[in-house]
């Protein structure tokens, strides 16, 4: 299974669980907080679950060349010149179950995402599922 297919159906099953269990227990409940409301956190819902989808899914990706081109967690802030000083750079040496969503910025991840990929075009690594 690849990683993208790996995180729709995670995002997916976490979605219809987060939009039943709202519409179940009558949270978000049209007759609680009006259709337009309704509407507006499932529709928010699945936006966040796309997000996460997608960042784990580039986050994997990272990790993968990361350590395919042995790179350090300093190797990794060196990339990075605008770093902010309450952003953790993710090590790529230890295992990780999911990206960190709230420490380090997608923005960053794109770029770390950039260079590695480019990096490891260069030295003829496997290309990531």
């Amino acid at each position: 299974m690849t990683s993208k297919t790996k995180w729709t159906i995670i995002s997916t099953i976490l979605y219809i669980i987060y939009a039943f269990g709202m519409l179940f227990f009558k949270i978000i409940g049209p007759s609680q907080v009006g259709l337009p409301w309704t509407a507006f956190w499932l529709i928010a819902g699945a936006g966040i679950a796309y997000y996460l989808a997608f960042k784990n899914e580039v986050f994997e990706r990272t990790m993968y060349y990361a350590r395919a081109l042995n790179l350090t967690q300093a190797d990794l802030i060196a990339m990075l010149p605008d770093l902010k000083k309450s952003q953790v750079v993710p090590d790529p040496q230890k295992k990780h179950i999911m990206s960190p969503v709230l420490n380090f910025s997608l923005q960053n991840l794109n770029s770390l995402d950039r260079q590695v990929t480019q990096l490891a075009a260069s030295k003829d690594i496997k290309p990531f599922h």
